[in-house]
C-alpha cells in the first residue's frame, strides 16, 4: 500500500496509549499488498549501537508483538554504504519500510526524487506533535517546509575528552584552554612533563578527521565561516579552510597513532586505559566510558567543549523517513510514531550515547555526563548542523569532501587538500 503524503498516512490515527493506537490503526481489512512485517535498514553494527537498536526495536515489539521486524544492516557509517544502498533501492522503486538517516540536507536528495511522504501534525493524531521536538530537530526534519522524517537522537561532535589525573599532575586547567593552538601547546606540555601521551586521534577511517577539521574550523573562524562554506561561499573562506587543515595536520602529528592508524574504538580504548591526556570524538564515545565502572566520570575522565567552540553545539541527528512506495504503510506509521515517543527516545539515546530531540524527556533518566549534554544543548548560543555528518551539505558534495579528505589523510598535503575542498564547495 503506497502512502501519498499525509493523506496516505495521517488517517492512521493514534490515541492515548500504544495499545489504543494499535486498535485504531488496524481497523478495517488489510489489502493483500499491506505487510505486517517491517523492513528497516541501518548501520548500527558495533556493540553499543546494537544495544541501542535492540532497545528501540524491543520497545516497539512490546506494543506490537505481531509485527515481524526484518533488520537489514549495512556496515559503515550512516552516510556511506547505507545511503548508497538506499539510493539504489529507491531508484529500483523498492524501498524498505524505513531506514536510519541523517537529517538536514541529507534528506534533500530523497525529496527531490519524490521518494518521501510528508508528515504534518495529522500524522501524530495523538499526544505527540511536532511541537514536542526541539527547534533545531524540527528544522532538520523538514525539506522545503515539509516534515519528511522523525528525529530519533542528537549527537554532539565538538567534545574534547580528557584524563583528569594527567591534567592535574601537570597543572593544566582544561577550562583555560581557549583555542586549538593553546591545546596543541598543552599536548606538548603533557608529553614534556609526564610519561603520558598527549592525545590519541583515530585515522584508520576518514570521518574522525573530517569531524576534527570541522571543530577546528569553528574554533578558529567561527560559525559564520562554517555556514558560509556549507552554503558554497568557499572562496571567500579559503584561508579558514587552510588554517583548519593545517591545525588538523599538527594535531595528528602529535598522536602516537600517526604511523599506525587505529579506528575510533581502539582510540577510545587507549584513552580509557588512562595514559592519554586528550581525545576528540563524538559523544557516542562517552557511552562506552559511562559503562565502565573502573573509569569514573568526573574522577578519571571528563569533557569540555573543543577549545574555541564553547558556546556551540556542533551536532549530528539520526532520523527515520517515510518512503511513499512503502511495503508496510500502516506498520511503518506505527513504528515512526513510536520512534517519536518519549519512551523510544529515552531508551535509544541512553544506550547509543546521545540525547533525545524531544524537549520533554526527563534528564534524570540519563547518566550525569549526558544530563550535562542535555543542559548545554538547551542553553548554547548556536546549535550547528554538521558538515561531516551530512546535515549542512547535500550527499553529493559530502561524498566529494570525503574523497578529498581521504587523500589528505594519505598525503597530509595541505595545499593539495585546500584546492580539492574549494572545488567541492565552489
Amino acid at each position: 500500500m503506497a502512502a501519498a503524503g499525509v493523506g496516505g498516512i495521517g488517517g492512521l490515527a493514534g490515541c492515548a496509549t500504544w495499545q489504543e493506537r494499535d486498535r485504531t490503526t488496524t481497523e478495517g481489512p488489510k489489502t493483500e499488498e499491506e505487510s505486517e512485517s517491517l523492513e528497516i535498514q541501518h548501520s548500527w553494527t558495533a556493540a553499543i549501537e546494537k544495544d541501542a537498536s535492540k532497545a528501540l526495536f524491543d520497545g516497539f515489539r512490546s506494543f506490537y508483538p505481531e509485527t515481524d521486524i526484518d533488520e537489514r544492516t549495512v556496515a559503515g557509517r550512516a552516510g556511506g554504504d547505507l545511503q548508497t544502498t538506499i539510493r539504489k533501492r529507491i531508484i529500483e522503486d523498492n524501498p524498505p519500510s524505513s531506514w536510519q538517516a541523517w537529517g538536514g540536507k541529507n534528506l534533500q536528495t530523497y525529496v527531490e526524487a519524490g521518494a518521501l511522504a510528508t508528515l504534518d501534525d495529522g500524522f501524530w493524531a495523538g499526544e505527540t506533535e511536532w511541537n514536542s521536538f526541539s527547534t533545531v530537530s524540527k528544522r532538520l526534519s523538514r525539506v522545503d517546509g515539509s516534515f519528511v522524517a522523525v528525529p530519533l537522537s542528537i549527537h554532539r561532535l565538538n567534545n574534547l575528552f580528557y584524563n583528569v589525573e594527567i591534567l592535574e599532575d601537570v597543572g593544566i586547567d582544561p577550562d583555560a584552554i581557549d583555542g586549538p593552538r593553546t591545546l596543541l601547546n598543552e599536548v606538548k606540555t603533557v608529553e614534556e612533563e609526564s610519561d603520558a601521551e598527549g592525545l590519541v586521534h583515530a585515522t584508520k577511517h576518514v570521518w574522525p578527521t573530517i569531524e576534527l577539521w570541522e571543530s577546528m574550523l569553528v574554533a578558529e573562524h567561527g560559525v559564520a565561516a562554517h555556514r558560509s562554506i556549507a552554503n558554497g561561499n568557499v572562496r571567500s573562506r579559503e584561508r579558514a579552510v587552510r588554517n583548519a587543515l593545517d591545525l588538523v595536520g599538527r594535531y595528528r602529528e602529535l598522536s602516537p597513532q600517526a604511523l599506525a592508524p587505529v579506528d575510533w574504538h581502539n582510540a577510545a580504548d587507549r584513552f580509557r586505559n588512562g595514559n592519554v591526556a586528550f581525545f576528540h570524538q563524538g559523544d557516542w564515545a562517552a557511552a562506552e566510558f559511562v559503562n565502565d565502572d573502573e573509569f569514573a566520570f568526573g574522577t578519571d575522565w571528563d569533557c569540555v567543549e573543543f577549545p574555541g567552540t564553547e558556546d556551540q553545539y556542533l551536532l549530528g541527528m539520526e532520523s527515520f523517513p517515510f518512503p511513499k512506495n512503502n511495503p508496510s504503510s500502516e506498520t511503518t506509521a506505527r513504528f515512526l510514531r513510536y520512534v517519536g515517543s518519549a519512551e523510544a527516545q529515552r531508551n535509544f539515546a541512553q544506550k547509543r550515547g546521545a540525547i533525545p530531540p524531544r524537549k520533554d524527556v526527563p534528564k534524570a533518566a540519563f547518566a550525569p555526563f549526558f544530563r550535562r549534554q542535555m543542559s548545554q544543548f538547551r542553553r548554547v548560543k548556536t546549535q550547528l548542523p554538521s558538515i561531516a555528518h551530512g546535515l549542512a551539505i547535500a550527499p553529493e558534495p559530502r561524498t566529494k569532501l570525503t574523497n578529498a579528505m581521504k587523500e589528505f589523510t594519505s598525503t597530509w598535503d595541505v595545499d593539495q587538500a585546500v584546492g580539492k575542498i574549494v572545488r567541492v564547495f565552489d
